[in-house]
Parts: C-alpha cells; structure tokens; sequence
C-alpha cells in the first residue's frame, strides 16, 4: 500500500505546482479561466508520477518472479 504513495520529491513538486497554480489564479481578473487553466498542468503531473509508480512496481513485480516459474 506504501509503495502507491509519492516520496518526499514527488509531493515537494506537486505542492509548489499547486502554490504557483493559486498564485495565478488569485492574480488573475477571470479566476474561472485562470482555474481551468492552472489545473492542467496540475493533473497532467500527477498523471506522470502515476504512470511512473506503475511503470516501477511492474519492473518491481517482474523482478521478484522469475520468468520460467511454475504459476498454478
């Protein structure tokens, strides 16, 4: 379960994205748009480190279990 959450790196980044997101949002006269705007590249960060994790438990997985094992 663990092993799903971010490290120390991976939340320091998405919590800085989220602090300049809502500085331009709270700068901006159309806060709607400037929403809409500022949480794009907040969702496709967090889509990265997702596909990331994946991308590490799978090699993980892989490695733990040997090919030509047996699986009943």
């Amino acid at each position: 379960m663990f092993d799903r959450l971010p490290n120390r790196v991976e939340l320091g980044i998405f919590a800085l994205m989220a602090l300049v997101c809502t500085a331009v949002v709270g700068l901006s006269a159309k806060h709607d748009y400037a929403m809409m705007f500022a949480t794009m590249p907040l969702f496709t960060v967090a889509a990265v480190m997702g596909f990331r994790r994946t991308e590490q438990r799978q090699k993980l997985r892989d490695a733990q279990v040997p090919p030509d094992a047996d699986v009943a």
